[in-house]
């Protein structure tokens, strides 16, 4: 039995996209890079997507935000570097050096906490200096001289975060992010597309899965309905005139989101067809009457080339990361 069978919605996860989509980072940013792949691939599969960044273009530095991340990513790529973006607890300091994991320092508290584990281990380690260069988030200012406060700390790569696409409030951040001896990086995704990058590093994150899910799904039911008559929860549609509705096997529970009620649309053979009523926990219904009731079974494309990322960021009012990183579990990843 696939994967793609085990229920008529499924994601397929185009591994050759994001290889290529590698490959133009470190074009237009002439620089190596650190793959984010925290929130699991921003809902691509984490495992699975580093693994291949790994084997087919040579990634060997990654990012992720828990240490839960980190230890199920050092299973599978044993020598790889792996960057903690987030807070780790005192608690978990011993997977940290054991697996040699690179917890980020962003301020005295987890400075102090942890140069205390490795001076009562007898350790040295390896970490990564945040810097806040304006982003107001995480990060030393950047006159902080780390290592004669910590010396057991080895400061193996420095970080700071862009802000906005304001190109004078970004300048003003560049201007403050000067660690000329280390290796360091300033842009994720937006900068590396908006700016001449200098460091030997980026980190890139959404833009390394652009166009790389798409999700598909099919008609299971047909119905005709008609004039007055009402679709799904609340009645938040009535027909004003006869129409077919296809029932597709997607809901919120999915990460189809319910602001797509009477909001979204599906593309079906040809056609685009409109979301229609609340958009439930594990359906959907659209308006298949551009198509005529011979439309079971047919495929429905729910995101990818003809209702993209970004259209449905729009129509929820959101970001496309959210709308990636909401895709559910219960949804089959296909990679091909």
């Amino acid at each position: 039995m696939s994967t793609k069978n085990l229920r008529p919605t499924y994601a397929r996860i185009d591994l050759d996209r994001f290889a290529s989509n590698i490959n133009a980072v470190r074009e237009q940013s002439n620089a190596d890079i650190i793959a984010v792949v925290k929130a699991d691939a921003y809902g691509h599969g984490m495992v699975r997507l580093a693994k291949h960044a790994y084997d087919t273009c040579n990634v060997k530095s990654f990012a992720v935000a828990t240490i839960a991340e980190a230890m199920a990513l050092r299973e599978v790529l044993p020598s790889v570097r792996i960057i903690i973006l987030g807070y780790v607890d005192r608690d978990f300091y011993q997977y940290v050096t054991d697996l040699n994991l690179h917890i980020s320092i962003f301020d005295d508290e987890i400075a102090r906490s942890y140069h205390e584990y490795l001076a009562n281990k007898d350790l040295h380690a390896p970490i990564v200096l945040k810097i806040d260069t304006g982003m107001g988030r995480l990060g030393f200012p950047p006159n902080i001289d780390l290592i004669k406060r910590y010396p057991r700390f080895k400061i193996d790569h420095v970080m700071s975060h862009l802000a906005t696409v304001d190109p004078e409030y970004t300048e003003f951040q560049e201007s403050l992010f000067n660690f000329k001896g280390f290796e360091t990086s300033l842009y994720a995704s937006a900068g590396i597309l908006m700016r001449n990058n200098t460091h030997p590093f980026v980190r890139p994150g959404i833009i390394l899965y652009s166009s790389v899910m798409s999700i598909y799904s099919k008609i299971v039911h047909v119905q005709r309905l008609s004039k007055g008559q009402s679709v799904s929860y609340g009645r938040l549609f009535q027909a004003d005139k006869e129409c077919i509705v296809g029932v597709v096997p997607i809901g919120y529970a999915d990460g189809y989101d319910r602001r797509l009620t009477n909001n979204g649309r599906m593309y079906v053979n040809g056609e685009y067809c409109p979301v229609i009523g609340t958009v439930c926990m594990d359906m959907t219904m659209i308006d298949l009457s551009a198509i005529g009731e011979g439309a079971y079974g047919m495929e429905v494309e729910i995101m990818g080339e003809h209702v993209t990322t970004a259209e449905l960021a729009e129509r929820c009012g959101t970001i496309d990361y959210e709308i990636l990183c909401g895709i559910s579990g219960r949804i089959p990843r296909v990679y091909e």
